[in-house]
């Protein structure tokens, strides 16, 4: 009886470990349009990045996302991080990069600040600055394969 629970424990711990890897095996294989570069300014001599010493009335870093309106409409794709270290100057080339599938066609991403003010203040966001569109398009196959004769 024993044996048995074991080999049916064995065979479930296994099935899902497939499935777990043929899930992450499609989830890696998934291939994004384009791999997109958002870089902007900022200037930390008027407002103060976030460090273990500034904890309040500072910016923790930047959101950005699309947004199919101009800024009114904001889509967030991810969040980036004050560079390390913070600076305390005006500050050119603060980047990320990203992959995009769809929307397909003109794009219009955003990148916002976010600080803290006085505790326990929630974060605060500054207006999002947009930037020029992109034109994001399928990406192309992948692996293909002819045979002839």
């Amino acid at each position: 009886m024993r044996k048995r629970y074991i080999n049916r424990l064995t065979r479930i711990l296994l099935g899902g470990l497939l499935s777990f890897a043929v899930l992450a095996w499609l989830y890696t294989c998934n291939p994004k349009a384009a791999t997109v570069t958002l870089s902007w300014d900022y200037d930390y001599s008027v407002d103060p990045g976030c460090t273990s010493t500034v904890t309040a009335q500072c910016v923790t870093g930047f959101e950005y996302g699309t947004t199919p309106d101009a800024g009114v409409t904001l889509n967030k794709i991810g969040n980036a991080p004050n560079p390390s270290p913070v600076p305390t100057t005006l500050t050119t080339g603060i980047s990320v990069v990203f992959k995009q599938g769809p929307p397909y066609g003109s794009v219009v991403y955003y990148v916002r600040a976010s600080g803290v003010g006085s505790a326990p203040t929630p974060v605060l966001f500054s207006k999002p600055l947009t930037a020029t569109p992109v034109n994001i398009v399928p990406g192309a196959p992948l692996n293909a394969k002819a045979v002839g004769n």
